[in-house]
């Protein structure tokens, strides 16, 4: 049976987190210039507010308190939809979770606090957070959901939003249940390399996945053919502190959630949700507001509304944008035109949206459960993921994300990168062993898994060069070195002129395999002010036999190890380096001669394939001209399409080579069909 959201791609919701404090608020919110201005952007599926961030329920309640304008008379949000559902759409309801002042404010004790007692609000923000482990509030939270299905709204789904954590809560039922679960209190310092902290890192995890457990099935309960969605954007948009893991997603219909970045950060989120989702198509939402919704008054320049939107479309996802209604209730029409001139361009490719499946080469391992380095700096799974994508994707080298509970089928990769993982309380990394067993290639960066390092290389990680530090840290460049020996290929480095690295390296001791670079180290402790070589600089000055990179055979397949995250760097050197670590191993079914702002996207299905090439720049250069394309293939298509017009792509098939040969002419976006 089809599902409501199947074909789906247009998307839109707007913010309506309106005090009450004047009479003016939302006096002017017209459910019929609301439908036009979705009407103009061609939206098939508004989320329409019936409870905001401020608390303030825009129906009547008897639980919390009705905002003004919902307290009297027709209901202007009942109205809304039941427009929006003559007009054909589907129609979304929007909840906010956690996230809710009047809650707060009437319960002070439902209140997440820190450690001294102190709220959120307390260091200057606006949002009260009520604690998802406070009892009270859930039993709250019941009556609000018994209330919105008393209302009977005709709506297909509820989104829930903000099922995250915001601070370390300390509150008295987190106080309460760590004590319970764990007999001892809740440790107050935060230290990634203390087991008691790593523990509670993971008691916020599974509590925010039984808090989001308990809300679906109570959903399920009185609203059972409402589809659940969860804002599942925390687990790129926060770190550790957020809690967010898979979790959460398991329990949404979809996965999406709103994320702000650049483009390369978005390829990625879609990447991720792709092969995250529990069903197809992924939602990625984001704001038409230049660049948040902080300043709603501006909007993102057309060119850049329309990259993101096709860029989603690229990854066959639906796009899903956020507005801010004015206080008073209005919208700004013009926004609504340029949404729909944007949406225009994607409308074309919409058919073809649903078909195959993402093909790529290689997979990056994207670890939600260890959003953190025990360093304390910027340097763990979750950076270095999204840098190894945006270096594969500039070397036109089809990539795909993994994750937690998206382990199945690893064999279809040829090479999966695993970059700054670390040692946690989850079995899933394991998987990567049989992986490899199996005939595939990993790479692994720094101090990384204990247990892949102990199966897969015979090693252990024994501490970093120079180990701990007494001293302040000089602000230098360079720490330590990668010296490549004879004979392997480091870029232009070589072992008179090493790779600095800006930060120290892990001693790895007992490895099996083939060591193809070592450690060089500086003249003195980088950290030294008073003896060094050089005054401005730690320039290399010592070799050593510390393995750097390692490559060793494991069963079938083959595992690299790198002691530094080259995928992290974003300096065009590491890219160099590291995507010609991975070209050495894999076999490229698709060349594309391109500039390394061009991603190409690929989905193949039975009988056609269809690639999408999109520009990766947030400039206003559209023209990005003729690409060469290279296929390897066994049979010679039938016929090369470009659905965006229609146009034929003439093509050669050499039977030799077993190789078609294509030219695709593209500005900042097209898709083909490749037919066979």
């Amino acid at each position: 049976m089809k599902k409501w959201y199947e074909g789906i791609y247009r998307r839109q919701l707007t913010d309506m987190h309106i005090n009450d404090t004047d009479p003016a608020f939302l006096s002017r919110l017209s459910a019929d210039e609301y439908l036009d201005c979705l009407q103009r952007a061609s939206i098939q599926s508004p989320m329409i507010y019936l409870h905001s961030h401020v608390g303030l329920c825009n129906y009547p309640t008897q639980t919390a308190r009705t905002h003004p304008r919902f307290a009297e008379g027709e209901n202007e949000i009942k109205r809304l939809i039941s427009k929006c559902r003559g007009a054909g759409m589907r129609v979304v309801g929007y909840y906010s979770l956690i996230f809710n002042n009047c809650a707060t404010e009437a319960h002070p004790e439902w209140e997440m606090r820190h450690a001294d007692g102190t709220t959120w609000r307390d260091d200057g923000q606006r949002y009260g957070l009520c604690c998802p482990n406070n009892e009270d509030y859930r039993h709250f939270l019941k009556k609000q959901i018994d209330e919105l299905a008393e209302q009977h709204f005709d709506i297909d789904a509820i989104f829930y939003d903000m099922p995250y954590w915001e601070v370390v809560c300390y509150c008295p039922s987190c106080q309460k249940r760590y004590r319970e679960q764990f007999g001892r209190p809740l440790p107050e310092t935060q230290d990634f390399t203390d087991p008691e902290w790593l523990r509670f890192v993971k008691a916020r995890q599974d509590w925010m996945v039984d808090f989001v457990k308990f809300v679906k099935k109570y959903t399920g309960r009185v609203m059972p053919d409402l589809t659940v969605e969860f804002n599942y954007a925390a687990v790129i948009g926060c770190d550790w502190l957020g809690g967010s893991t898979e979790g959460i997603n398991a329990e949404c219909e979809f996965t999406g959630g709103d994320l702000y970045g650049d483009l390369y950060s978005h390829s990625f989120a879609c990447k991720y949700y792709y092969g995250a989702t529990n069903n197809q198509p992924f939602e990625y939402m984001t704001c038409r507001c230049d660049s948040t919704l902080r300043e709603h008054t501006i909007t993102k320049p057309e060119d850049t509304l329309t990259r993101e939107i096709l860029l989603t479309a690229a990854h066959h996802g639906a796009s899903l944008i956020i507005d801010a209604i004015d206080p008073v209730g209005t919208l700004d029409a013009r926004v609504y035109d340029r949404v729909g001139r944007a949406f225009a361009r994607q409308i074309p490719y919409e058919p073809y949206m649903s078909r195959g499946t993402l093909y790529s080469e290689v997979a990056v391992y994207f670890d939600s459960r260890t959003m953190y380095s025990p360093r304390g700096d910027d340097r763990y799974n979750r950076t270095s993921a999204i840098g190894a994508v945006r270096k594969l994707i500039e070397g036109h080298i089809p990539v795909s994300v993994i994750s937690n509970g998206n382990m199945e089928g690893l064999s279809r990769y040829q090479m999966i990168i695993a970059p700054s993982l670390q040692d946690f309380d989850n079995d899933e990394p394991l998987r990567l062993i049989d992986y490899v067993r199996e005939g595939g290639t990993l790479y692994l960066s720094g101090a990384s898994d204990s247990r892949l390092i102990r199966e897969l290389l015979g090693g252990t990680v024994t501490g970093l060069t120079y180990g701990d530090t007494a001293r302040k840290r000089v602000q230098l460049g360079a720490r330590t070195y990668i010296s490549p020996r004879e004979g392997y290929e480091l870029g232009e480095f070589n072992s008179e002129y090493p790779l600095p690295l800006t930060y120290f390296l892990p001693i790895m001791e007992g490895a099996r395999g083939d060591v193809l670079a070592t450690v060089t180290l500086p003249y003195a402790e980088p950290d030294n002010n008073l003896e060094f070589a050089s005054i401005h600089s730690c320039p290399p000055w010592r070799a050593t036999e510390h393995p750097a990179i390692i490559e060793r055979s494991y069963g079938k397949g083959r595992v690299i190890w790198c002691a530094a995250e080259l995928e992290y760097d974003p300096r065009r050197a590491f890219g160099d380096i590291f995507r010609s670590l991975v070209e050495r191993n894999i076999t490229k079914k698709y060349a594309l001669a391109a500039g390394r702002s061009i991603e190409c996207v690929i989905f193949e299905d039975e009988g056609a394939t269809y690639l999408s090439l999109a520009d990766l720049r947030y400039d206003e250069a559209k023209h990005t001209g003729d690409i060469p394309l290279t296929v390897r293939t066994e049979v010679s298509p039938t016929a090369v399409t470009c659905l965006g017009t229609g146009r034929a792509v003439p093509f050669t098939y050499d039977r030799a080579t077993r190789t078609a040969t294509l030219t695709l002419s593209v500005t900042d976006f097209e898709m083909f069909e490749i037919k066979y």
